[in-house]
Formats: structure tokens, C-alpha cells, sequence
């Protein structure tokens, strides 16, 4: 019964505001104490109140903000709050809310919102948003949406203008960039998602199979868009008979020439793996690889180019520093530890579009 008194009086305000109709003719009101709703200085009619000035010990419902709020449990407004709310758990506004709000737990409005907020858990907004929102675990918007959101994850149900900065971003449409670990975008145009993982619909999804002078043969898949996409990469060749392994990452961008010509640039770096020592030391490809395509197919493209490769290396074999076979190098710095060698190569092979 402890337990089952101090939530009666957390969820009776809420309830009364599931299905209360918001109140255009608030009177205006300099200052409210309350307890706990009905508990206050405006007692029930507290819902016919606009505050400059708002204190709600526990928790209020009160008609609108028109200055500060504070609340130590819940701030709940039937209509619009402009200027400060500040809460240690939640606030809960029906009407607009413009301004600043703080919570440690979660800001939810359920009409226009416009400012920075800032909750420990969830930002919640179900109609038009705009400003800077920073959650520790969830910024949600409903309909379009303006501006800045960071948190663990972030969902646009619609467009977004702006940034979306998380491990996990989704948003219907963008227009701007979603960075994180997982990118999820509904629609390609006018958006960049740059991440580990992009998943766009209608976006690219690709295998390359490619030889070069160094690594002799390579799978490569693409997934993103072609302005920018993730390239994964895996590798095989062999130095002094015996096997090298490569697998690595980075990212790419594809610019279109006409119908069937495009020229990529992808930039990834390499692990490079000797004789099946995986737990060895440094040994790093990186690569900049510049193609040109031509198509020959829609699904189907012959691609051939330069590489600028930089080579780094303390992977000793036969007192020599290295484990690939270099044609040449243009720049080589060795130290004692370790070498460093660049050279420009080659790149042929095809690619198959999914």
C-alpha cells in the first residue's frame, strides 16, 4: 500500500490529461505553489492558469507557463509553455512549448515544439519540432522535424533538417547527416548517412572483385548511397609462399560521368595478415582507390584505376621489415622498429550491383 499511494498521485494528473480537451481561455497568473495536484495555491482550477512563475513540490497540472517551472516529480500543462521548465523527473506539455526544458527523465509534448532539450532518458515530440535535443538513451519526433538530436538512439518518423547523432539513427527522410554505428533511412534523397552500418532503401548494395599489384585478389561489398557509402573488404595473397590474408573497412563515393561511366574514390584501411598469425604485430594497408566504371549492364561494371597505397609495417620476415610483395616505392622510411613505404598501383576487376 506504500508503494501503490505515492503512484496514485503521479498517474492521476496524467490521466485527467489523456482526456482533457486543451484550455484556450487560460487567465493569467504571476505565481502557483502547488503540493500535488489539487494541493495548491490555484487549487482544481489550477487548468484555467498561464503561470510566470510556477513551483510544483511533488507535481502540478496547471494550464500553461508563461516565465519558469519547477517541478520535483511532474510538470504538466494542458496548454502552451514559453520560457523554462525544469523538472527531476518529468514534463508533460499538451499545448506548444517553446523555450528550455530539463528533465532527468523524459520531455514529452504533444504540440509544436521549439528549443533546447535536454533529458536524462527520452525527448518525446509528436508534432513539428525544432531546436537541439540531447537524451541519454531516446530522441523521438513524430512528424517533420529541425535541427540537432543526439542520443543512443533517434527516430524521425518523418523529414528531418538537420543532424542525427547516435548508434542508432532512423528517420524517414533527411536532409542532412545521420552519424552512428547503424543508419537507417527510408528514403535516399538529399541525405547522408555516414556510419558502420547504412541501410538505405533503394540505396547501393554492392560486391566488387578486384586484383592488385599487392593483394592479388578482393571481395569487397558496398552498402550506403553513392554520394557515400561503407566499403567492407577481405583479402588474399602471398609473400615467400607462404598465405596473406587482408580484411578492412572505410568509406567511398561514386560520381556519375553519364548513363554507364562513373568514377569512384574509396579510402580503407587494411589489417594485414601473415603465415596465420592474427595476434601479430602492426601491418596496415591503406589504400586510396580511384576506379573508373563502365557498365556493362545495369547490374554489371568493369572497373580499372590507380591505388595510392601507404604501407606500415614492424612485421619482420628474413631481417627484412614487410609481408607483401611491393612492385616499387616512391617513399620508404624505415626506423627500428618498423617501415613505412608508399607507391602508386592498380586496381581491375568487377563489380555486381544487388
Amino acid at each position: 500500500m506504500k508503494k501503490i499511494i505515492p503512484l496514485i498521485f503521479v498517474l492521476f494528473p496524467i490521466s485527467i490529461n489523456l482526456f482533457a480537451q486543451k484550455n484556450d481561455s487560460a487567465k493569467n497568473s504571476k505565481a502557483q505553489i502547488t503540493f500535488g495536484y489539487p494541493i495548491g495555491s490555484n487549487g482544481a482550477d489550477s487548468r484555467d492558469y498561464t503561470n510566470n512563475f510556477s513551483l510544483n513540490i511533488l507535481y502540478g497540472l496547471n494550464g500553461g507557463v508563461n516565465g519558469v517551472e519547477i517541478g520535483s516529480i511532474l510538470n504538466q500543462n494542458d496548454g502552451d509553455v514559453v520560457g523554462t521548465q525544469i523538472s527531476g523527473v518529468v514534463n508533460l506539455n499538451t499545448g506548444y512549448s517553446d523555450g528550455v526544458l530539463l528533465s532527468g527523465v523524459s520531455n514529452i509534448c504533444n504540440g509544436f515544439t521549439r528549443g533546447l532539450f535536454i533529458s536524462g532518458v527520452s525527448n518525446i515530440c509528436r508534432d513539428t519540432s525544432s531546436g537541439v535535443f540531447v537524451s541519454g538513451v531516446l530522441n523521438y519526433s513524430e512528424q517533420n522535424s529541425k535541427g540537432f538530436q543526439l542520443a543512443t538512439i533517434n527516430i524521425s518518423m518523418n523529414e528531418l533538417n538537420g543532424f542525427q547523432l547516435g548508434v542508432v539513427n532512423f528517420s524517414k527522410k533527411i536532409k542532412g547527416v545521420q552519424l552512428g554505428v547503424i543508419n537507417i533511412l527510408n528514403e535516399k534523397d538529399g541525405g547522408i548517412p555516414v556510419g558502420v552500418v547504412s541501410v538505405v532503401k533503394n540505396g547501393l548494395y554492392e560486391f566488387e572483385l578486384t586484383g592488385g599489384d599487392a593483394i592479388y585478389s578482393n571481395l569487397n561489398y558496398k552498402m550506403g548511397i553513392d554520394k557515400l557509402y561503407t566499403i567492407y573488404k577481405i583479402g588474399y595473397s602471398t609473400f615467400h609462399n607462404k598465405p596473406v590474408y587482408s580484411y578492412g573497412m572505410g568509406f567511398g563515393t561514386t560520381t556519375s560521368l553519364s548513363e554507364k561511366q562513373h568514377i569512384s574514390i574509396d579510402a580503407t584501411s587494411n589489417n594485414i595478415i601473415y603465415n596465420n598469425k592474427w595476434n601479430q604485430k602492426l601491418n596496415l594497408l591503406n589504400k586510396v582507390d580511384c576506379n573508373y566504371k563502365y557498365g556493362i549492364t545495369p547490374k554489371l561494371t568493369l572497373l580499372i584505376g590507380p591505388s595510392f597505397n601507404v604501407y606500415v609495417t614492424k612485421v619482420k620476415v628474413d631481417d627484412e621489415y614487410g609481408t607483401l610483395n611491393i612492385p616499387y616505392t616512391f617513399y620508404t622510411n624505415n626506423w627500428t622498429k618498423g617501415k613505412l613505404s608508399m607507391w602508386i598501383g592498380f586496381n581491375a576487376g568487377l563489380s555486381l550491383k544487388l
